[in-house]
């Protein structure tokens, strides 16, 4: 009996113990638990609140690519880019803040956009490729929100986060302060510029640029051009074009003729006895004088307004019957009348045989009413269609000759808004023709001044010594046909060569005409085709078809440029450029694509152009979050 009273006081004992530990364990589970609910309460609130600032962050970046885009037409109209640049600045800066503001509420939650919304300049070093942000620097292209809980006033919109069970260890609340940085990434822009012939077209007498321009127009350029080279003149070349006059002898002439193609007037020294027209193609019709010393001659009946290529004038003199004849395709008379026979010719390329050639036999020349007639307009008009590389006539580079000095125009532009921008972008300059290069070296040579050496690093922020070399430089400089493709591949093996890691490599590809050239040996890279390329809708069907392989061979180098994460913008320039193809590169290289139509007059196809690359410059990549 004893026994058992003793075994069950023992068990009450043990009971006893068992409780009061178990109200430990729920103590500590209590404690656990409502440690894990205001943990969580914190961690769901913090990563609200990252959310938050992310958004906001990126929201009030956006601002400053939106401000940037709005300013593009009117640096195309003449704006000052600094200037422009920096009224951008401080309106999206403005517009930023209110934005972060607004997606922040939106969120629930709130900033002190004056405190909680900084602004920074964001810049790659060239060497390490590493990433540092100066805040408060201009111009801005990095953007820092702060979200905060941190206010001990329980009252206040960023009032500390307010906690549940913590409350039990004299916790009341938390101070949380997270914060998100966007930036705009710079970019290693490769600009590929079209240098093939046609890219004088605007400023010659061909038929479609007079329909498009107005003859008026032309010559005001062909004037601006001859301006330009200083204004020469050769022997008794004025620059308006005029009709031939010839002496029978450089020494003591006899009489002159001057040459109207479909007549002649005839001033003597001496008494006229008769004037003999020879005609193109045949037939000779003769006028009989009684001793004038002037006389017009032109054919009549069936020589009506035909040509005439030679005269033979007889005269009296010293009671002599004399006769000499000139010949007006005679290049040593020709330039007896331009009084060229001792002149020099100016340039290495062409000749004064060459040149009068041209006024007599070029169809652009009868275009305009200007063949058979001589002067330094139809000089300058043969140097350009003829003569047009640097090898040839050096000076051209000098020029205001078109479409190609507003494309010079625009790449200055170019040049002196990355250089106000001032976001860290790189810049380099591919040109191509039959063949195609990077631009990095500039040599005095006697025609060129300027010297330039930035062959140790091509794609860079030497604006300046970019813009030197694409001004130095003519349409046609080095050859005339038109290898698109080819400038794509040169561009993209220099972007892979030269570019910064980190930096948004991007291809501007600016052409006024049709691919006609092409490397030899070409292939798509592995995995492309047309139908990836130019599949508009969607559907792996090609949108946009070719079987012109020049072109063929530009698609395959978008597809090298994607798989290296290029992006290709594109520019058509002109009337007779391909848009279509210019429009299906654009897409196929996720890139944007500029129209450049022209316009009705030279200004109007200058200002577009400006407006193009303004568009171009302003359209930086659209904002990134920085890795915590």
């Amino acid at each position: 009996m004893k026994n058992n009273t003793i075994q069950c006081e023992s068990q009450k004992q043990r009971k006893g113990a068992f409780m009061v530990f178990s109200l430990f364990i729920l103590i500590a589970t209590a404690g656990f638990l409502s440690a894990s609910v205001d943990l969580s309460v914190v961690s769901v609130t913090r990563v609200r609140m990252q959310n938050a600032a992310d958004a906001a962050a990126l929201a009030a970046a956006q601002e400053i690519s939106i401000a940037l885009g709005e300013i593009t037409d009117s640096l195309g109209q003449g704006g000052d880019i600094g200037g422009g640049i920096q009224d951008a600045n401080a309106y999206a800066q403005q517009q930023a803040k209110e934005v972060a503001q607004n997606v922040v509420a939106l969120n629930g939650l709130y900033i002190d956009p004056d405190r909680d919304v900084e602004f920074g300049q964001r810049t790659i070093d060239d060497v390490t490729g590493e990433a540092t942000i100066t805040w408060g620097v201009t111009p801005f292209n990095a953007v820092k929100v702060t979200v905060r809980k941190t206010n001990p006033d329980k009252d206040a919109p960023d009032a500390k986060l307010d906690l549940f069970f913590a409350k039990m260890l004299d916790e009341d609340n938390v101070a949380l302060e997270v914060e998100a940085i966007a930036f705009i990434d710079a970019r290693d822009l490769v600009v590929v510029m079209d240098f093939s012939g046609s890219m004088n077209y605007d400023s010659l007498f061909r038929s479609d640029t007079i329909s498009k321009l107005g003859q008026s127009a032309i010559e005001t350029n062909l004037q601006d051009i001859w301006n330009d080279l200083g204004s020469p003149l050769y022997g008794n070349l004025s620059f308006q074009n005029d009709y031939i006059t010839i002496p029978d002898n450089d020494s003591a002439p006899n009489f002159e003729v001057t040459w109207k193609s479909y007549s002649v007037d005839v001033n003597s020294n001496y008494p006229l006895k008769k004037v003999k027209l020879f005609f193109s193609g045949g037939g000779v019709q003769q006028f009989n004088l009684s001793n004038e010393t002037s006389y017009t001659a032109a054919g009549t009946g069936g020589n009506s307004g035909r040509l005439i290529v030679k005269t033979l004038v007889q005269y009296k003199k010293d009671g002599y019957t004399q006769s000499s004849n000139i010949d007006f395709y005679n290049k040593k008379k020709l330039k007896r009348g331009l009084e060229l026979t001792n002149v020099s010719y100016p340039y290495p390329g062409g000749s004064w045989n060459d040149f009068l050639d041209h006024c007599l036999y070029d169809g652009n020349l009868t275009n305009a009413g200007h063949e058979r007639m001589f002067g330094m307009m139809n000089m300058v008009h043969y140097w350009m269609s003829r003569e047009q590389s640097y090898s040839q006539t050096p000076e051209l580079y000098k020029t205001r000759h078109y479409p190609f000095h507003a494309v010079k125009e625009g790449g200055s532009l170019l040049c002196n808004y990355l250089d106000n921008l001032d976001f860290g972008d790189h810049l380099g300059l591919v040109t191509y023709d039959t063949y195609h290069r990077a631009e990095s070296v500039l040599v005095p040579d006697g025609w060129v001044t300027d010297s330039v050496d930035i062959s140790a690093d091509p794609v860079c922020d030497n604006y300046s010594a970019i813009d030197m070399l694409q001004r130095n430089k003519q349409s046609a400089h080095y050859y005339a046909t038109t290898n698109i493709g080819g400038g794509l591949s040169e561009a993209i093996d220099l972007l892979e060569a030269s570019g910064r890691y980190g930096a948004q490599k991007t291809i501007l590809l600016m052409t006024d005409g049709n691919a006609n050239t092409s490397d030899n040996g070409w292939q798509y890279p592995a995995g492309f085709s047309m139908n990836d390329l130019t599949d508009y809708n969607g559907d792996g069907v090609a949108d946009y078809s070719t079987g012109n392989t020049h072109k063929m061979f530009t698609f395959a180098m978008v597809a090298k440029a994607k798989n290296a994460d290029i992006t290709v913008h594109t520019m058509s320039v002109g009337a007779n450029a391909d848009r279509d193809f210019m429009k299906a590169v654009a897409f196929a290289g996720d890139g944007i694509y500029v129209d450049v139509p022209g316009g009705s007059t030279i200004a109007e196809m200058e200002t577009q152009m400006l407006e193009a690359f303004a568009k171009i410059a302003g359209n930086v990549p659209p904002p990134k979050l920085m890795n915590p």
